[in-house]
């Protein structure tokens, strides 16, 4: 752990001491108590108030619950993450495995703040199908890249890129599982607006929602919600290639498609 930068050792004690093996002493050690995680158009605040009892319903759920890194950038002040979590549900007898991105700050000794969005819907998807998705590669040694100082470069081609809703068409951007063929929302008259973004050398991370009307792409048993406006949010791990990001973005498909139950 010496040769970690700070933040890279508490982010590796996050994921590993902590979440993949579902220890809240070590939660305490690494959160402060007023600990807030933001999540689609939800937040939680109080580590202990709010924060333990919705993880411990998820681990009940997935009691040997996994969690794989694919990817970890930290500019000494923020860090994300972009991860797969995996297990076998004791609800529904089956397993599956589901991405996300999350990002965080601190405050030089503990997590302060976490933005994530995972992909409960292909999580859904496999559960009633009974067909789990593989899990990705994970990446070879992600804490050991070290810290990158902050670009106003990527965070300049990011923020165009995103406010312009280029990225929900970007088909060279992977998208939620990662598959070519996934289910994309699609959304007429899109109007991205960026909740946060940071950089880290060429690499940045971002929350963004979206607004506009929903003209299908999500299956046809939501096609009565075609026409709904509404507001789909993602987070993103990427990297500026050539003046262009590239990366993966995850959408909180799932729980847009309950929003748009609930105002259709």
């Amino acid at each position: 752990m010496t040769d970690l930068s700070p933040l890279a050792g508490l982010l590796r004690t996050y994921a590993y001491g902590y979440t993949a093996s579902h220890d809240f002493s070590v939660c305490d050690q690494i959160m402060v108590d007023d600990y807030v995680l933001h999540m689609n158009a939800f937040s939680l605040r109080g580590r202990d108030e709010q924060y333990k009892p919705a993880t411990a319903k998820q681990y009940r759920q997935f009691p040997g619950l996994g969690f794989t890194v694919h990817g970890f950038i930290s500019n000494g002040e923020r860090a994300a993450l972009h991860f797969t979590e995996h297990g076998s549900s004791v609800l529904s007898g089956t397993s599956a495995s589901w991405q996300g991105v999350s990002m965080y700050r601190w405050d030089h000794e503990r997590l302060t703040e976490c933005r994530v969005e995972q992909d409960y819907f292909s999580r859904a998807a496999q559960q009633q199908s009974g067909v789990p998705l593989p899990v990705s590669p994970p990446a070879m040694d992600p804490f050991m890249a070290g810290d990158e100082d902050p670009s106003p470069h990527t965070e300049d081609v990011v923020r165009t890129w995103l406010e312009s809703s280029r990225w929900l068409d970007d088909t060279e951007v992977r998208r939620d599982d990662g598959h070519a063929d996934t289910p994309r929302a699609r959304i007429a008259g899109p109007s991205s607006r960026v909740l946060d973004l940071f950089s880290a050398g060429p690499h940045a991370a971002f929350h963004v929602l979206v607004s506009g009307t929903y003209a299908g792409g999500l299956g046809e048993a939501h096609d009565e919600l075609r026409g709904v406006q509404g507001e789909l949010y993602a987070t993103g791990l990427v990297q500026v290639v050539d003046g262009r990001p590239r990366g993966h973005v995850v959408t909180d498909r799932h729980t847009y498609l309950r929003r748009l139950a609930a105002t259709a």
